[in-house]
């Protein structure tokens, strides 16, 4: 393609024309639907049980008094193959 100065003539060429464009069937102003969701029971099921472990704390105190108390008598060992293990798996 040759440019001889007129750049108005190629800008005009690869514009878009305004008057053509997509035609709507409806008014978009007509039609006033509302989103909404539904969760199937499955996802209403899976939604309660996440409430429910949400709300739930973090630390088991019992575990934790069961191992302090453990760490405290001398009696706890660990396994160190387990432990290399958890710490691949973590890892990897």
């Amino acid at each position: 393609m040759i440019i001889n100065g007129n750049v108005q003539a190629v800008a005009g060429a690869y514009s878009v024309s305004s008057t053509g464009g997509v035609k709507r069937a409806y008014n978009a102003q007509a039609v006033e639907k509302k989103d909404e969701v539904l969760l199937s029971h499955e996802g209403q099921s899976f939604s309660s049980m996440l409430q429910k472990l949400q709300s739930m704390d973090d630390v088991r105190e019992d575990r934790v008094q069961e191992l302090s108390a453990r760490l405290n008598a001398g009696s706890y060992e660990v396994s160190s193959e387990n432990l290399a293990a958890s710490l691949l798996n973590a890892r990897f």
